[in-house]
């Protein structure tokens, strides 16, 4: 086991290297996007009002255990947040900028506190972008359990693809 704790570790910390080497010395832009759902059934009837109202919602105890995540994610990171939410599913956008290691510490330490402080929503999904900038510096997406991140090579001709897991 400890060896499998070193190795994800390990793997955290190429990440940050090759994050370091895209950016060059620049600040990066991280965008997270966080696909949750509801982890109890709300039953038929909010689900049929969903579909009518298209993006009105009931109030429940899922709207407002993510409304204080994103409370949390807005003041704690100096996050710009872009929520779309339903009564019982939602994705929330949000936006950080800084140096390579405190991005992966983030981006680390967000799912993390989805994992062990939501009860009333799971994280469905996850995916994102790394920017220098304007321009795109690499992508990633995955769940609760593991990331694939896919960053240019130090050749510029190959792609660098690094599974992390939490």
């Amino acid at each position: 086991m400890l060896g499998k704790i070193k190795l994800g570790v390990e793997e955290w910390k190429k990440l940050e290297t090759e994050l370091q080497r895209i950016a060059g010395g620049e600040q990066l832009e991280v965008v997270i996007s966080l696909t949750l759902v509801s982890s109890a059934d709300e039953g038929e009837e909010e689900e049929e009002e969903e579909h009518n109202h298209h993006h009105h919602f009931v109030e429940n105890e899922f709207t407002k255990e993510v409304s204080g995540l994103i409370d949390h994610l807005a003041h704690t990171y100096n996050a710009h947040v872009h929520p779309h939410l339903h009564s019982n599913h939602g994705t929330i956008t949000l936006s950080i900028k800084g140096e390579p290691k405190y991005l992966v510490k983030s981006l680390k330490d967000i799912i993390e506190f989805v994992k062990l402080n939501c009860e009333k929503c799971v994280l469905h999904s996850l995916d994102g972008e790394f920017h220098i900038g304007e321009d795109l510096a690499g992508i990633y997406f995955g769940d609760a359990y593991k990331i694939t991140v896919i960053l240019p090579a130090s050749d510029g001709r190959r792609l660098i693809v690094h599974e992390l897991h939490f």
